[in-house]
């Protein structure tokens, strides 16, 4: 496939070659984690902080994690001169990690899952254009953000919730959809989280609130740019609302039959988080 690549077992691959293992946990229970970064002027941006994230979800999920961090970043480094990058030009690279294979049907993880971390661990790399475009946005009613499970603090290759919310959202003729969580409280995004300035404040859902953790809303809050609270879906016609991810920062323009007002520029704010 014309501007992308893939590294499975130590070789690179076609994206379309990359064959993963019926017996891959991964693969059958969406037993896995992975994060996506941007590839900036040749560069895996923010990967330290990824990384952080992938250790995080791997502690939680009790998955083996076995990465050397100076050797990932050595074949991500290979991986972007595989695209052949003008230094103007984006790309993204997803490391994906799974548990491992196992026999037999059963959810049990058991001494088969323990496999070689090269089998568990494949990259795909992209050529990409962030998306700036402003979005429509509906407030699931199907599904809820449980912020009591320890899985919404996990980036895992299960996204079931996200693209049901999706499909809800695309039948009622929105963009994409956020999510509140059991108590009510504004959460997240199917694949985003959300940035709201309110009164000259940048606001964003508390931690507790159920979404995960970020990483460019972690920057927002390093740089002291926002704040964490507690919030609920009572928008204002002149809030700005922020979907925003590592690939991507789109103003909310619509939020269910609401009509948003005010003016943003994305680019500068993404590009402010990211320098």
């Amino acid at each position: 496939m014309k501007g992308s690549i893939g590294w499975y077992k130590n070789q690179w691959l076609d994206i379309n070659n990359i064959f993963i293992s019926a017996t891959d946990r991964g693969l059958k229970f969406g037993d896995g984690i992975f994060e996506t970064i941007l590839i900036k002027h040749n560069k895996p941006i923010l990967f330290d902080e990824h990384i952080k994230r992938l250790e995080n979800s791997s502690r939680i999920l009790n998955i083996n994690l076995k990465l050397n961090k100076l050797n990932l970043k050595r074949i991500i480094n290979e991986g972007i001169a595989k695209l052949s990058l003008k230094d103007n030009e984006f790309g993204s690279v997803r490391l994906n990690y799974s548990r491992g294979t196992n026999k037999g049907r059963s959810l049990k993880i058991n001494s088969t899952s323990i496999t070689n971390s090269v089998d568990n661990l494949w990259l795909e790399f992209y050529q990409i254009q962030p998306d700036f475009a402003p979005i429509s946005v509906y407030i699931s009613q199907q599904e809820k953000r449980n912020e009591f499970s320890l899985i919404s603090k996990c980036k895992t290759f299960s996204y079931n919730q996200s693209i049901q919310v999706l499909l809800e959202a695309n039948q009622k003729s929105f963009d994409d959809s956020i999510l509140l969580n059991t108590s009510g409280e504004l959460c997240c995004g199917s694949a985003f989280n959300l940035l709201i300035k309110r009164n000259t404040h940048w606001i964003t859902p508390r931690k507790e609130s159920g979404c995960l953790e970020g990483i460019m809303v972690e920057k927002a809050l390093k740089l002291k740019i926002a704040k964490e609270e507690l919030i609920f879906p009572e928008f204002q016609e002149d809030d700005i609302i922020v979907a925003i991810n590592s690939l991507s920062c789109r103003q909310i323009n619509k939020v269910n039959d609401l009509k948003l007002r005010s003016n943003f520029d994305p680019i500068y704010f993404w590009k402010l988080l990211y320098n």
